[in-house]
């Protein structure tokens, strides 16, 4: 019994030793953004110049790649992709920052090591407009989707009245009534991600600069909709799905017209409404 404990004692060691050389991880690189660029979450303002100082050091020998991706609004974009073969590295990357106004753009930092480990970094920058004034534009009209060769769709950043078919890319208001209905919806969507907001007549009348709609646009962002049903009189803040330098437009409802013959579906509203147009 005593030489059994003996060997139980001497082959524990000896397993724990085995176990622990079978579970080694392969060293992992490292990554940093340098204090010559960008190193912390902040704001910026559209389209400005960035610049981020990046330094890396592999795990193992060499290093494979440095990737840089922009994620916002639900996608991510791949802005570098450098292979490499050597060790340490460090370089600086100047960029125009990316985004619409009320983007909050996550730029992430990926060190790819060639033994398979990688490490990664991050700052957020949240993007703010340009100070500037808006302009304006009136008597624009969007029919019933059910119209027949009528205007159905508007682009706001360069105030064209659209036609059914074509790139929906641009359609940031787009007339949502379904080819089954027997009833026009006067109900808005867009065919580009743009959302909406109804706002007062207070807000109409005081909207005269980019600030100004962007402050709305904070103050509601979290009551957006991707649709909304219009009447005369509405004031609504649309942030568009383009992009755009700035993106927010506010509309004012002027008239809508429901007509009540059979098999007329020429209804529509009428608005008026402000941005940064084209």
């Amino acid at each position: 019994m005593k030489l059994r404990i003996i060997t139980l004692a001497l082959a524990l060691p000896i397993l724990a030793f085995l176990g622990s050389c079978g579970t080694e991880e392969a060293p992992k690189p490292s990554i940093s953004l340098q204090s010559d660029g960008i190193t912390a979450n902040g704001d910026i303002v559209v389209g400005t110049a960035i610049k981020f100082s990046v330094k890396a050091t592999a795990g193992s020998s060499a290093m494979k790649n440095i990737v840089i991706t922009a994620s916002f609004g639900g996608k991510t974009q791949t802005i570098v992709d450098t292979a490499l073969i050597t060790k340490d590295i460090a370089f600086v990357r100047n960029l125009k920052a990316i985004g619409s106004p009320g983007d909050d753009v996550k730029y992430t930092f990926t060190a790819n090591d060639a033994n398979g480990e990688s490490a990664s970094t991050s700052v957020t920058l949240s993007v703010l407009p340009i100070l500037g004034s808006l302009d304006g534009q009136s008597g624009f009209q969007v029919y019933n989707a059910a119209s027949a060769g009528m205007y159905t769709a508007f682009d706001l950043a360069t105030a064209q009245p659209l036609l059914p078919g074509g790139a929906l890319s641009n359609k940031d208001i787009l007339d949502a009534t379904l080819s089954s209905a027997q009833q026009w919806s006067k109900t808005w969507k867009s065919g580009n991600g743009s959302t909406f907001v109804k706002l007062t007549a207070n807000d109409w009348n005081n909207a005269s600069s980019t600030t100004f709609l962007f402050n709305l646009w904070k103050a509601n962002k979290d009551k957006m909709t991707e649709t909304i049903v219009v009447a005369k009189d509405d004031v609504i803040l649309v942030r568009s799905g383009q992009a755009l330098d700035f993106n927010l437009f506010v509309v004012k409802v002027t008239n809508v017209v429901d007509l009540p013959a059979v098999g007329n579906n020429n209804d529509y509203a009428q608005f008026d409404y402000r941005g940064v147009i084209k």
